[in-house]
C-alpha cells in the first residue's frame, strides 16, 4: 500500500511540474512577441496582388506547413469564411520550404482557386522569428498592429471554436 502512495505522490508532482513546464513556455512565447509591431509588414499574396498586416488587422492566422495549411483551408471552409479581410484577419503562410517547381505548377494554382487572399512569405524573411510547431496553426491577436497574446492549434475544431470568438 505504501508503495501505491508514493507512486501516487509521485505521479501528482510530475504532472504538477509538466503542467507548470508548458505554463511557462506558453508565457515566454506571449513576452517574447508581446508588445511587437506586426504591422506594416508587407507580403504579395497568391495573385502577385501587394498584402500588408495593417493597424486594423485583429488577428493573424500563419501556417508554415502543409499540415497547418490544411487545417486553416479546412477551418475557413468550415465557418464559411470566404473573405477573411470582412473580419480584419489576415492569413499569412510561409512556403519558403517548398520547392520551386511545386510552388509554381501546384501549390499557386490551388491558392489561387481560394476566395480569400493568403499573404505569402515566399523566401521565409519576413516570418523567421514567428513561433511554430509542427503540424500547428500560430495566431496572433493584435491591437493596432501590436502582438497582444500568441496561441497555437492542432485541429480544425481548436481553431474553429478560438476564431468563432473574433
Amino acid at each position: 500500500m505504501k508503495f501505491f502512495n508514493n507512486y501516487a505522490k509521485l505521479t501528482t508532482h510530475l504532472l504538477l511540474g509538466i503542467l507548470f513546464s508548458i505554463s511557462l513556455i506558453s508565457s515566454a512565447t506571449a513576452q517574447q512577441l508581446g508588445n511587437k509591431q506586426l504591422a506594416n509588414r508587407q507580403f504579395v499574396d497568391q495573385w502577385d496582388k501587394p498584402i500588408a498586416i495593417n493597424e486594423n488587422t485583429k488577428l493573424v492566422i500563419f501556417s508554415h506547413d502543409m499540415d497547418s495549411s490544411g487545417i486553416v483551408k479546412d477551418t475557413l471552409a468550415k465557418l464559411n469564411i470566404a473573405d477573411v479581410s470582412a473580419k480584419n484577419w489576415l492569413g499569412v503562410s510561409d512556403i519558403s520550404g517548398m520547392p520551386w517547381l511545386i510552388t509554381k505548377f501546384v501549390a499557386m494554382p490551388k491558392m489561387r482557386d481560394y476566395p480569400y487572399a493568403l499573404a505569402l512569405d515566399t523566401e521565409g524573411t519576413i516570418t523567421k522569428d514567428w513561433p511554430r510547431t509542427d503540424d500547428q496553426v500560430t495566431v496572433f491577436v493584435l491591437d493596432k498592429g501590436e502582438v497582444q497574446s500568441v496561441q497555437q492549434f492542432a485541429t480544425v475544431d481548436e481553431l474553429a471554436s478560438f476564431l468563432n470568438k473574433y
